[in-house]
């Protein structure tokens, strides 16, 4: 028996197997059944999936529910929000959206109110870092974006093919806005702020996209990241310059990137503070189990407020350590950059400054800049300036 011989009945309430009932229960409406063995229903509470024998996948009801389509399904809530769940009904990223299409070719089209329209993958994440007016979903290897001088072709690496007409196929909507990325501040405020000594704390460059199943660690940079990372070192202050990093080869190689546009022959030198495991982390192997089935953003949240995870230091005792580390890295009259990971990141920067990352995450080589003034410590962050008492 396959998926194709279960056949909806024609009142849509159940479904049939050689003309007979599969289970008992019946349903205001029904879809077919899907791979991984899962179907939309529709009962009295609302949509969701069910299984072969008629039963809910998972607790929760939505106000519609899409086909699972490469291991997710888009879904829509009662506040009329998009996102994607698992086969257990368990949201894969925190990001939710205006709308979004089933998964085809390995990625989704969303729609979000503050950046626009790009493709996602199955992890949740971007498939090539850029966004667009408009999208539509990848069809043999392409797909059709519009920016502000019309609709282009792009490949799966956001590389841009060509120009395009306007897709004949109707969408639900049309875009207005488009989030294009700023210049990174970071070099900038350490050529004008006033410092003895600086560290950077910063995310990685550009990566490969997370997808699901698929081990993260093995990630590498792409070709923007490594030339993002390149540029940034250039520009840089004319200062000595060291480089640590997590020993994830994408921070080692953005560090080592980083080195290389500052004109410094040296290498990254790795810390396991910094990440695999991290001044947060007390039990590597637990902590990497856990972030394979749980999103980042979702636990970092939940991290901050101050639930301990499994494999984690206090958020307080982690933020110290990673405190120390990165102080103490300082020199007079030099810089050091240490490469880390936005999972770490956002509980020091939210633990020694307040700020609330539920709307905001920290972007590809988007970082923090910890400072040493007449013997006092400063954190720049976004724009501002925070005294540390230490």
């Amino acid at each position: 028996m396959n998926f194709d011989d279960l056949i909806p009945s024609s009142d849509k309430t159940h479904h049939l197997y050689e003309g007979v009932p599969i289970y008992e229960r019946r349903f205001k409406n029904i879809g077919p059944f899907k791979f991984p063995g899962l179907a939309v229903a529709c009962d009295a509470a609302g949509a969701c999936h069910i299984t072969f024998a008629g039963e809910p996948a998972y607790a929760e009801r939505y106000d519609w529910t899409g086909d699972f389509a490469e291991g997710v399904a888009a879904v829509r809530d009662a506040n009329g929000r998009y996102f994607y769940i698992d086969q257990t009904g368990k949201p894969i990223a925190y990001d939710t959206y205006l709308y979004a299409t089933d998964f085809a070719e390995g990625s989704a089209v969303v729609y979000h109110e503050t950046f626009g329209a790009t493709h996602i993958t199955t992890a949740g994440e971007l498939l090539y870092g850029d966004w667009y007016f408009d999208a539509r979903p990848f069809a043999n290897g392409v797909a059709a974006v519009r920016d502000e001088n019309g609709w282009l072709v792009i490949d799966a690496a956001g590389t841009v093919i060509g120009r395009a007409k306007e897709p004949a196929e109707k969408f639900p909507l049309r875009g207005d806005v488009r989030y294009v990325p700023q210049e990174n501040q970071i070099p900038k405020v350490l050529q004008t702020a006033d410092w003895d000594a600086a560290a950077v704390l910063m995310r990685h460059g550009e990566r490969q996209p997370f997808i699901k199943g698929e081990p993260g660690s093995t990630k590498v940079l792409t070709a923007r990241g490594r030339r993002q990372a390149r540029e940034f070192g250039a520009a840089l202050p004319d200062v000595p310059i060291r480089a640590y990093a997590s020993p994830m080869v994408r921070c080692v190689q953005t560090g080592n990137e980083i080195l290389a546009g500052a004109g410094v022959a040296k290498e990254a030198e790795e810390s396991l503070m910094l990440g695999t495991p991290s001044a947060y982390v007390a039990d590597d192997e637990l902590v990497r189990e856990f972030y394979v089935i749980n999103p980042v953003k979702i636990m970092s949240l939940r991290y901050v407020a101050g639930e301990i995870l499994p494999g984690h230091y206090p958020v307080d005792v982690g933020t110290s350590r990673m405190f120390d580390f990165v102080s103490g890295t300082l020199a007079d009259g030099e810089i050091s950059v240490c490469i880390t990971h936005d999972a770490w990141i956002v509980p020091f920067v939210s633990l020694l400054t307040g700020y609330d990352f539920t709307n905001d995450w920290p972007g590809f080589l988007d970082g923090c800049v910890l400072m040493r003034r007449d013997g006092k410590y400063f954190l720049w962050w976004r724009g501002r300036e925070y005294p540390i008492a230490r």
